[in-house]
């Protein structure tokens, strides 16, 4: 009668060396998988977050209208549109106006179709902040949180095929509003945005 033969000591060192072995690969592997989706999750949230940051931008921008703003001083009454960054309090760049079409059916909400729009940077979030009244100076505002990881804001014009640092033509807009943002995950993105062009003064 024959003995049953065990394993030897090696043996299931071998074994258990490999199966470590096959272990931690996996691990390895599973945690690079995990951080892939984890990092192309994120780029997919941002990429979604910039589509809708440009497709409102732009949409602001060609509802631009001429329109005075008491609350600006009055030697600043003839100009329309601002890039200003101290004047927005932004930590980069940014870009004041005021569009129409701020929908009020019927006008059952006590305001007009005029909504004020600043686009500012703050602690790297874009923001959109607008206020209920064109000449409300009460302070009142509602913010809009629009982009995350921005390093830098820039805004531009262009008219007649040359480019302005600052826009200070009175009572005209320009033809193009161009906006560069420089994102942590995709560097610099860049649009030019057309302006309505000149427009008659609207009433509010």
């Amino acid at each position: 009668m024959q003995k049953a033969r065990g394993f030897t000591l090696i043996e299931v060192m071998v074994a258990m060396a490999i199966l470590a072995i096959i272990g931690l690969v996996s691990a390895m592997v599973l945690s690079q998988m995990l951080d892939s989706e984890r990092v192309s999750k994120a780029r997919h949230e941002q990429l979604s977050e910039l589509q809708f940051a440009m497709v409102t931008l732009d949409r602001d921008v060609r509802q631009m209208v001429i329109r005075q703003v008491r609350a600006l001083p009055e030697e600043g009454r003839n100009f329309y549109i601002s890039n200003d960054a101290d004047l927005i309090d932004s930590d980069s760049g940014g870009l004041a106006f005021v569009r129409a079409g701020w929908s009020n059916p019927d006008m059952m909400l006590p305001r007009s179709e005029l909504q004020p729009v600043v686009y500012r940077v703050r602690e790297g979030v874009l923001q959109r902040v607008y206020r209920p009244f064109v000449d409300d100076v009460s302070g009142d505002q509602i913010v809009q949180d629009l982009l995350t990881g921005v390093e830098s804001l820039e805004v531009s014009f262009q008219d007649a095929g040359e480019d302005h640092d600052t826009w200070d033509q009175p009572n005209r807009f320009p033809d193009l509003v161009v906006v560069r943002i420089e994102l942590e995950s995709y560097g610099v993105i860049e649009r030019w945005l057309l302006t309505s062009g000149d427009k008659p003064e609207a009433l509010p």
